[in-house]
């Protein structure tokens, strides 16, 4: 019975010495002692398109060929509470970066040529009461080349107050060109086309050349499988492309029509033993 009643008693005073044990400066939140207030970091631009396990997130961003065009980098306060006092913040370009990148993903960024960009300013100030700044880059899209993929770094080197953010302190951005037919469209096959007969449904032609653009999702709309298409630009006929089912071959009634924005492409793969008629109708910008 001693033994019982002296456990019983261990057991209501242990919680009274962990509270004892417990002082001001352990508890966690924003009055905690050194809790940080504010987080600066760089705002999302679009989705990212980095997987979560990378270290470093990578935005990919498209622009018309045309002189100018920008990109709204933002500086943003995260935490608890607003920007307590003015916070000056200070960023640069950090072409280590894609390094860093291309060895933890596999990937073959290169630096964009400086003469395609610049930044506004190098320092911006986030305004006391206020959540964020935005910092154009100026772009020179009509002299962007499809022949890399071409991107830049950039990192938040100081803050006046607050801490600079861990996983969103550095950022790459890839940017690239839209060819004149790159865009969403409404997609449809005939009945005669092989494996996805009689299709509607949205897809997507993305730039990978001044005149050629890749099906998003591949083949079909449906399938990985890669299928590109090529427009010639003086006669408007189209070329198909694709690694797989080979061999293919394009027929002469695959077209485009500039004052429609729309394709019909007929082709065959596998020797012609398959035969796919498909139409895209130009719906938007991406």
């Amino acid at each position: 019975m001693k033994k019982i009643i002296k456990y019983i008693f261990l057991a209501l005073a242990s919680p009274l010495v962990l509270t004892s044990c417990l002082k001001d400066k352990d508890l966690i939140g924003p009055d905690a002692d050194g809790a940080v207030a504010n987080i600066i970091e760089f705002g999302d631009v679009s989705v990212p398109i980095s997987n979560e396990s990378s270290s470093i997130p990578l935005y990919s961003l498209a622009f018309n060929i045309a002189p100018t065009g920008v990109v709204n980098l933002k500086l943003k306060c995260v935490g608890a509470k607003t920007a307590e006092s003015d916070i000056k913040v200070t960023i640069a370009v950090d072409n280590s970066l894609l390094e860093k990148y291309n060895d933890e993903n596999e990937t073959e960024y290169e630096a964009m040529p400086a003469s395609q960009y610049s930044l506004s300013t190098t320092e911006a100030v986030i305004k006391k009461g206020e959540r964020e700044v935005a910092v154009p880059i100026n772009l020179k899209p009509d002299q962007f080349t499809f022949d890399a993929d071409y991107a830049v770094g950039l990192a938040i080197k100081t803050v006046s107050s607050g801490e600079i953010s861990g996983n969103f302190g550095k950022i790459i951005l890839n940017l690239g060109a839209k060819n004149f037919f790159d865009g969403v469209y409404k997609y449809t096959t005939s009945a005669n086309t092989a494996l996805v007969p009689n299709a509607n449904k949205t897809v997507k032609l993305v730039t990978i050349g001044s005149n050629k653009c890749m099906l998003d999702p591949g083949l079909l709309g449906t399938y990985s499988n890669q299928v590109n298409y090529t427009i010639d630009q003086a006669t408007n006929k189209i070329t198909v492309e694709m690694f797989s089912l080979l061999p293919i071959a394009t027929k002469s009634t695959s077209v485009y029509d500039p004052a429609t924005k729309t394709l019909t492409v007929n082709w065959t793969s596998n020797g012609g033993a398959r035969t796919f008629e498909e139409k895209f109708v130009y719906t938007g910008s991406r």
